[in-house]
């Protein structure tokens, strides 16, 4: 939760129990942020999750104070019954027509959370989409494309990053195409699966587990291509705007993604990657084959990316689109100054 746009600060303490952490919800009463929302300078809270705008609710509607709130992928996404199994998401699930009611925006990271939202009874007129962004300046200078070989995904191993698909076209390429390297980063409970339907489909994919953001790096500049079979999972988990693919295209890597919710919105289809029909094997390992036989394509790509990237999701951007936003709610508000 930020306030002010500017101070973040954690919904509960740290040291809160589970009666704390309710009496807090149902009174909209924490003692540890309520003295900073009684200072003049509290103009607006915006809360990250849409089950953190719920919480936050009904002290932000107390006081009087804006209320903004960014939903980013699974807070917007999910079934019902998926909300139901945590607590916050009961409390959300108690608490959104008040919060569709109450909240002043709220921030879609992109058209297709938007769709949700509008789905899910939210008012258009109450949401706006502003793209996450990624410090483009930052980035490391990638190599040449002809200093870099394979195929890398970066993600936790659950069901919606997909990675089964990714391991079946895998074993459908080419002989040449397969000796390439595939390098898997992240880790999560289906890894024990993964490994086992790498084994059982006879390919040789280096499983590397969690990795720090330096490492994570390197193997981006190492690989030419970044895989992302992200889908929409059975319990409704879907990508919101997956950072990892700006981050791969600043890389200068070419993308191949199943044309799964927000893929459009993160590259651009046929200049910077290759979209496949969600789930689609065959087509996931035709666009695989297509990139790996052909790196001056991947170079292409990787430019367009790069380019793509730094025009719409540049970091600078974003902070000030955002900014803006929130001087326009206080403006439709009359928010204490």
């Amino acid at each position: 939760m930020m306030i002010d746009g500017h101070v973040p600060h954690l919904m509960h303490r740290s040291q809160a129990g589970r009666y704390e952490k309710l009496y807090s919800r149902l009174t909209g009463n924490y003692r540890h942020i309520g003295n900073l929302l009684s200072e003049p300078r509290t103009r607006l809270i915006h809360a990250h999750f849409l089950q953190d705008g719920a919480s936050i609710l009904p002290l932000a509607a107390r006081r009087g104070i804006p209320l903004v709130v960014t939903a980013h992928g699974y807070d917007a996404t999910v079934t019902v019954r998926e909300h139901a199994r945590r607590t916050e998401g009961l409390w959300y699930l108690a608490l959104k027509p008040f919060l569709q009611r109450y909240v002043h925006g709220v921030i879609c990271v992109s058209q297709w959370i938007k769709q949700c939202l509008l789905e899910a009874g939210y008012p258009e007129e109450k949401l706006r989409v502003i793209p996450l962004g990624i410090d483009t300046a930052s980035l490391p200078h990638p190599p040449s494309t002809e200093r870099r070989r394979g195929t890398l995904f970066v993600g936790r191993l659950v069901e919606k990053k997909g990675v089964n698909y990714l391991l079946d076209a895998w074993a459908q390429l080419p002989a040449r195409a397969r000796s390439e390297p595939l390098t898997i980063i992240g880790d999560g409970p289906l890894m024990p699966t993964l490994v086992e339907q790498a084994r059982h489909l006879d390919i040789k994919p280096t499983f590397l587990g969690a990795r720090s953001r330096t490492e994570v790096f390197a193997a981006m500049a190492s690989h030419r291509i970044f895989a992302m079979p992200s889908i929409r999972a059975a319990n409704g988990d879907s990508e919101g705007l997956p950072i990892v693919l700006m981050e791969a295209q600043g890389m200068g890597m070419a993308i191949v993604a199943f044309d799964d919710g927000p893929m459009r919105e993160a590259i651009k289809p046929g200049l910077s990657g290759l979209l496949a029909r969600s789930r689609s094997v065959e087509d996931f390992a035709d666009h695989l084959r297509t990139l790996l036989l052909a790196p001056d394509l991947c170079e292409d790509f990787g430019k367009a990316g790069r380019e793509h990237v730094a025009s719409r999701f540049d970091l600078r951007h974003r902070v000030a689109a955002l900014e803006d936003y929130y001087d326009e709610i206080l403006a439709t508000t009359g928010a204490r100054s």
